[in-house]
């Protein structure tokens, strides 16, 4: 939904946190262009092979598996990527916000989620937006707009308003309902006249119980 709601045909979606690939198999289908970035390195395998299945398969668009750290994102993608992505997706435990080798870890996580949201930044063109989950049994001490409130997101990015018009939905809600008790906001990139000040990262030391 994410892919089909923000992005146009041949438009660049990057997953921080791609596991076995079923984004990016989504986005080849869709007629997408997409990059993966995995730090497990038996789920990096599993979704080039998904992948090479997708595009056999007729998958009209095109996508690769990186793997590396939130840290070596602008490097992974490559210079030609950079301000020119549509989309970026976000899961919470899958690209290692909540802490490493699937153990929700409350000690850092602001810190781990401002990594994100600026390797976020970074890759996004004008009009690009973050979609960002975090599954009710992944959490730790805090909520997603906690989170998002504690870290100022708003000099960056703005939260889509939830769309009451019966026509459009709210992708929101809809979200929510069908993946069962995950947390879901969707981001835009803020213009120039919406940020108060250039973006910065977070330095704060970890987060309290």
């Amino acid at each position: 939904m994410a892919i089909a709601r923000y992005t146009e045909p041949q438009g660049l979606v990057v997953d921080l946190g791609c596991g076995a690939g079923s984004t990016l198999v989504e986005a080849i289908r869709a007629d997408r262009l997409a990059i993966g970035v995995e730090r497990n390195s038996r789920l990096a395998r599993e979704a080039r092979e998904a992948v090479v299945s997708a595009t056999a398969h007729g998958g009209p668009g095109f996508a690769a598996v990186v793997v590396g750290e939130l840290a070596d994102v602008p490097e992974l993608v490559g210079p030609d990527s950079l301000g020119k992505v549509s989309l970026v997706l976000i899961d919470l435990a899958r690209a290692g916000v909540l802490g490493t080798h699937g153990r929700p870890d409350a000690s850092g996580v602001l810190d781990r989620f401002s990594e994100a949201l600026h390797a976020a930044r970074g890759l996004l063109r004008a009009d690009g937006h973050v979609v960002i989950t975090a599954r009710e049994r992944d959490r730790v001490c805090w909520s997603l707009a906690d989170l998002l409130s504690e870290l100022g997101v708003g000099l960056d990015f703005r939260v889509v308003e939830s769309d009451d018009d019966a026509a459009r939905g709210s992708f929101c809600r809809v979200r929510c309902a069908a993946a069962g008790r995950t947390d879901v906001v969707v981001l835009k990139l803020a213009s120039s006249a919406e940020s108060a000040e250039p973006a910065t990262r977070h330095e704060s030391a970890g987060v309290g119980s």
